[in-house]
């Protein structure tokens, strides 16, 4: 009997402990199915889940014809999943080969514990076909968006250029980033064990944005013509750089920039930054005599000259203990002469009656020592000393174009106001903003910075500007059909190594307006240590001359003369 209650006894435990179990395992399956049950299909999910960015369009840039200078096209990118890829070693020497990029590099993204990894961006259709043809496991190609520069070159230090996720780095595709960018995508997919996608499984998309486009104020066919003139004398002078501007003198809009030497924007990254530099507002130059116009309306608007005032020129002048030469001897002159002729002494007698207070204050109102606050990044404000610090031949060396550095947009922008009737404009580079549909969303208007100078003082200026152009230094930017106005400029560089100025280096400028009563447009022409012939008159003048011949009837400017 003993023994019997003793077995049952081991019968009930062992039922007891069975019952136990199966109470813990119903407990553990409805934590598993109901408590946790979402958390955990969720992340199984999960694991049958893949999904990637989809970039949109970035926005269009137009020239101000809404002809199209950046745009976008579709091209393939390649990446791989690497747990798919059983011979990793052996797939990174096949592309390796094929990329042109280094073994170890694509080995060691194969071999990451990662589903989706990037091995080469945008490629091109040659690249892809080839790629393609391999046919290796692991490996497939998404479509993106690349930005392209129908172009090529064309304005290429006014555009600039974006990175591989089409982010702006340089030039208006950097300014105007936030406008021009897109707003990214997902899509969504399941994908089995293996990591390939499930067939018929749904896809998830969230559309990308497009971006908003711009159009300029640049011209494409005025930016032809400036880039095709200033690459003649780039070629013939072989100076270190050269720049023009075409600048429309009553509004501020900016017809062209050229800059040599320059660059194909599609192949930026074969470029240096020397070629990619943008020195039309980045880069300060001793403007030379083509400053002498700023003295003389200066003078000329606080009565410290006239017209009628007379100079006898000797070939040099003793100011301050310090001998400032000329070229040549000019004999007797007027204030149209002294121009007209550029002698330094005559200008030299008029700037140091200048207060140099009203100097400074006058020079500055011109825009100079300041951002032209262009919509540009790297903009340099150039160097122009305040007045505590001038010495004693301060006066006389500004006069002349000396002790003082500007970019070039800041003196095409000067002498943009002295054709405007004495009305400093701000330079304008974008005119609008617009949708997908070219709807304006924002138009940008012309902008006044100040009155510089009187109308009468700017009317005179342009009259003896002209003078310079029909008679004087400035004869190679004389035109068939329109009349001109100008100055030319040679300013010796400073040699900071000598500790003054160089015999053998100068920049050479031209800069000047037409038609000269009524300007349509103000150009300016710089080239820095042209090699040969060095002089504003002989180099810079005739690419004034080349672009404002055909840029007038372009822009069906009635001739005038």
């Amino acid at each position: 009997m003993e023994h019997f209650s003793e077995k049952r006894e081991r019968i009930l435990f062992l039922l007891f402990v069975f019952v136990f179990i199966f109470l813990l395992l119903i407990y553990r399956l409805y934590n598993i199915q109901v408590v946790s049950g979402s958390v955990l299909h969720e992340l199984a999910r999960k694991e049958h889940i893949a999904s990637y960015a989809i970039d949109g369009k970035r926005g269009v840039i137009y020239d101000r014809n809404l002809k199209r200078l950046a745009v976008n096209v579709e091209s393939k990118s390649l990446f791989a999943i690497p747990y798919k890829i059983e011979e990793p070693e052996e797939t990174a020497r096949l592309l390796s080969s094929s990329l042109g990029l280094p073994y170890q590099e694509i080995e060691k993204q194969l071999i990451k514990e990662r589903y989706f990894v990037w091995i080469a961006r945008k490629l091109s259709q040659e690249k892809y076909e080839e790629l393609k043809s391999l046919e290796l496991d692991g490996l497939d190609f998404v479509t993106e968006n690349k930005r392209y520069y129908p172009k090529d070159a064309l304005a290429a230090h006014i555009i600039g250029f974006v990175g591989i996720d089409n982010q702006g780095l340089e030039g208006l595709e950097l300014f105007f980033d936030n406008e021009l960018k897109s707003q990214p995508g997902l899509v969504v997919m399941e994908r089995d064990a293996s990591g390939a996608k499930i067939p018929l499984s749904i896809e998830r998309i969230q559309p990308s944005k497009n971006g908003t486009s711009i159009a300029l104020t640049i011209d494409e066919v005025v930016q032809y013509i400036t880039e095709e003139a200033l690459n003649k004398a780039f070629l013939e002078y072989r100076p270190k750089s050269a720049v023009a501007i075409v600048v429309i003198p009553k509004t501020g809009e900016i017809l062209s920039i050229a800059v040599k030497p320059s660059f194909n924007i599609n192949k930026y990254q074969d470029a240096s930054e020397d070629c990619r530099r943008n020195r039309a507002i980045t880069d300060n130059f001793e403007p030379g005599s083509t400053f002498k116009v700023f003295t003389i309306a200066t003078a000329l608007e606080n009565g410290y000259a006239r017209l009628s005032d007379h100079f006898n020129c000797k070939g040099w002048i003793n100011y301050q203990g310090t001998v400032i030469r000329d070229i040549d001897p000019h004999g007797y002159q007027d204030l149209t002469d002294i121009v007209k002729n550029s002698c330094n002494v005559g200008v030299i007698e008029v700037g140091t009656r200048i207060d140099k207070n009203i100097f400074a204050q006058s020079l500055q109102n011109f825009g100079f020592g300041e951002k032209t606050e262009i919509d540009l990044l790297g903009e340099s404000p150039g160097l122009f000393r305040p007045v505590s610090q001038w010495s004693k031949i301060s006066n006389a060396s500004l006069s002349i174009g000396q002790e003082i550095s500007v970019t070039p947009l800041q003196l095409v922008m000067g002498v943009a106001a002295l054709a405007n009737d004495g009305v400093l404009m701000k330079p304008q580079i974008v005119s609008r903003v617009l949708d997908e549909e070219d709807n304006i969303i924002k138009q940008y208007s012309p902008m006044v910075v100040r009155q510089v100078i009187s109308s009468n003082t700017a009317r005179t200026m342009s009259r003896i500007m002209q003078e310079v152009v029909d008679d004087g230094t400035g004869t190679r930017a004389k035109l068939k059909h329109y009349s001109a106005a100008g100055k030319t400029g040679t300013s010796q560089k400073f040699d900071f190594n000598l500790g003054r100025y160089s015999n053998e280096k100068f920049t050479s400028w031209f800069a000047g307006f037409a038609p000269a009563d009524n300007a349509e447009i103000a150009i300016v022409v710089m080239l820095d240590e042209p090699k040969g012939s060095y002089y504003g008159g002989t180099v810079a003048a005739p690419v004034f001359q080349e672009i404002a011949s055909k840029v007038l009837p372009y822009l069906s400017v009635p001739p005038n003369n």
